[in-house]
């Protein structure tokens, strides 16, 4: 194995899939449907309601009405939120080709007044420097995300070595990187000093470029943030594509005494895929934990930084480990983990965070 550092990782970004069992997978779904005040029965204007780690958003008309259209086969976070009034999540199915009529309520709520003056407090700035490094990440396309409402996060570290943090209202990011404006709703933040997992429902937009050089630069880091990247990943393996997309797949496990090494072999697919309770549902299984190098692909000085692993130089592949929390885990065509928390990263996919990600959606030309 390579002689680095294994920084444990644990994120749940966005949304989780899970297709419909239907003969084609490739057909559209439709989610129609009603907002109203759960109280007075009314009709809610102006909410937004989007599909969590998409492109795909609305709002309310005067009726309270909404439609969300072309959804690809998947089981999605369906978020409905509105100012004045608490934010839902709903988990829900869509097959291919699948019409729902979903009608939604909202209760109003009493928020937390904003409070600039968390700017001016030295604890409170040096708690965001360290999530901010955290949550957007090491890479350098992390240098040009911009965070615009700081201040509505809260932070707490009662305890040495550890960070929680909460937003009172959705973070508004840009990623100048990509070419991104992302609606974030955090629900939870937790660093624990070896470990941060975050859950959260981001909604993306593409910014409008200055010119065509701008958008042929967004275009290029999307494609360097998508190959390399786990969704990346796991596409290759559940096509039957790791070779020609430059992956090398083995499974590392722990010898149970210290005098013995740990053993690690070159795995296939037919050793960890079986099919799951839909025909486009995988299901992962494997001891130990899956070492993954991409060979297309060398590493970043910053990650020999981030990894506490100066002592060597950077070498030609990207390297990356997961190890499962329970038995399993799904993984839908999405190249999605099914399972909140499912699986450990490390290496590589743990230096990649919010800076580097792309809409579930994204494909680059010719992937």
């Amino acid at each position: 194995m390579f002689p680095m550092l294994r920084v444990i990782i644990i994120l749940l970004i966005g949304c989780i899939s899970v297709l419909g069992n239907m003969e084609s997978v490739d057909a559209q779904g439709v989610i129609v449907g009603r907002l109203i005040d759960t109280d007075t029965k009314k009709p809610l204007r102006g909410a937004h309601i989007f599909l969590s780690g998409t492109k795909m958003g609305t709002q309310t008309d005067h009726t309270g009405r909404y439609a969300l259209r072309d959804i690809p086969p998947g089981f999605y976070r369906l978020v409905v939120s509105s100012i004045g009034y608490g934010r839902k999540t709903y988990g829900l199915q869509m097959g291919p080709g699948d019409y729902k009529n979903i009608d939604l309520s909202l209760k109003q709520v009493v928020y937390e007044m904003v409070d600039l003056d968390v700017l001016n407090d030295d604890k409170w700035r040096k708690h965001y420097q360290q999530f901010e490094e955290l949550f957007l990440g090491f890479s350098e396309e992390a240098d040009s995300v911009v965070i615009l409402n700081p201040e509505v996060l809260r932070f707490d570290a009662n305890f040495w070595g550890r960070l929680t943090a909460e937003a009172i209202a959705p973070l508004q990011i840009v990623n100048n990187a990509l070419g991104y404006q992302i609606t974030y709703y955090l629900k939870e933040f937790k660093y624990t000093g070896r470990r941060t997992w975050w859950d959260g429902e981001p909604l993306f937009s593409e910014m409008t470029p200055s010119d065509s050089l701008q958008q042929a630069r967004w275009e290029a880091n999307r494609r360097e943030a998508f190959y390399g990247s786990m969704r990346h990943f796991w596409l290759s393996l559940l096509n039957n594509r790791l070779d020609e997309e430059g992956f090398l797949l083995y499974n590392v496990r722990k010898s149970a005494h210290p005098a013995f090494e740990d053993t690690r072999r070159k795995v296939g697919i037919d050793r960890l895929i079986e099919e799951g309770e839909k025909a486009y549902l995988h299901r992962v299984q494997y001891s130990g934990s899956l070492e993954i190098i991409y060979t297309r692909e060398g590493e970043d000085l910053r990650y020999l930084d981030w990894a506490r692993d100066l002592q060597r130089g950077p070498i030609r592949s990207q390297v990356s480990w997961l190890e499962l929390n329970d038995r399993f885990i799904t993984v839908d065509a999405d190249g999605e983990v099914v399972e909140p928390y499912g699986a450990i990263q490390l290496g590589y996919f743990g230096f990649q965070r919010l800076a580097n990600l792309t809409p579930r959606d994204y494909r680059p030309d010719g992937f």
